[in-house]
């Protein structure tokens, strides 16, 4: 009775998995299934100042192989990444910096969460996003059929 009164008052608890290379997952969707399900982690890698937020579309089931292969592939060189997110970029970049490039992104650019596509496949939408000081604003590319469709653009 008492843990149906707290799930009255405070709603229920978040659900949370522990996933060898994930760590710690929260799941973020209901306790229906939905297509906006998701999963959030948070992954310390060397390259990084902060640790990288990954985003995984599965189900409340949870990840799979293939997410964790998606995300070894994609981490794996983040100047391949970026590279891939440019040409995207590279038309909001000197508008929003005022400045050029100077050809090492991590001169601008600090890779701050990946997205990996629901079943992990590519040709599904995902997304990188990037926090250009200069801009004191998020780059976020979006990619459609594996390609980077459009830059989003957040402060």
């Amino acid at each position: 009775m008492w843990q149906k009164f707290k799930e009255y008052i405070f709603g229920k608890p978040p659900i949370e998995k522990y996933h060898e290379l994930f760590g710690k997952m929260l799941f973020m969707g209901g306790h229906e299934p939905s297509e906006g399900d998701y999963w959030e982690s948070e992954i310390a890698i060397e390259e990084t100042k902060e640790p990288l937020s990954v985003l995984i579309n599965a189900p409340i089931s949870g990840s799979s192989s293939s997410h964790v292969n998606f995300y070894q592939d994609a981490v794996s060189d983040l100047d391949e990444l970026f590279n891939r997110c440019w040409p995207i970029f590279e038309p909001d970049f000197e508008q929003w910096t005022h400045k050029k490039f100077t050809g090492n992104w991590k001169d601008d650019f600090e890779i701050m969460s990946i997205e990996i596509p629901k079943n992990a496949d590519v040709n599904n939408e995902w997304t990188v996003c990037y926090y250009v000081d200069a801009a004191n604003h998020y780059f976020t590319a979006r990619f459609i059929n594996g390609k980077p469709k459009f830059n989003e653009i957040e402060g």
